[in-house]
């Protein structure tokens, strides 16, 4: 069975998760220091399966949003997954270069770009966590 039933229970952990992550100091200073590609406007995007849902992050006024649902936006990297195999990443479960390496994530757009945040990650893991215990869904940990 797969971690999440319905695409807006994705939108509603991840989504929401993804969203007190940009208010985070790191993520100002990671939107400060980027320069998006000639042609992008948004930086990232997340596309799922089972079930089928995308998360796009993207800049507004100098301040990172996150659009869950289909966009318009032109993401300059794109990461393709299960969500069960991108819930298992944000817990710091999934090594992210051996998801590549094994395609359990696929990428389109410069990889460079994905891989320096990856230090940050560790920052990020165990938020996730805890915001899973603090939205009251710790059969999620598991």
């Amino acid at each position: 069975m797969p971690v999440f039933q319905s695409e807006q229970e994705l939108y509603d952990v991840l989504g929401r998760f993804f969203e007190r992550v940009a208010e985070t100091e790191e993520s100002k200073e990671l939107i400060a220091s980027t320069e998006l590609g000639p042609g992008y406007d948004a930086f990232v995007q997340y596309i799922f399966h089972k079930p089928e849902a995308k998360i796009t992050w993207t800049a507004e006024n100098g301040v990172l949003k996150i659009v869950c649902g289909e966009t318009d936006l032109r993401p300059e990297l794109v990461f393709e997954q299960t969500a069960d195999v991108g819930h298992k990443f944000w817990l710091g479960k999934l090594d992210l270069q051996q998801a590549l390496a094994r395609q359990q994530i696929k990428v389109q757009g410069p990889l460079v770009n994905a891989l320096k945040v990856l230090p940050q990650l560790d920052a990020i893991y165990p938020a996730y966590r805890d915001y899973l215990q603090e939205i009251g869904r710790d059969d999620l940990l598991r």
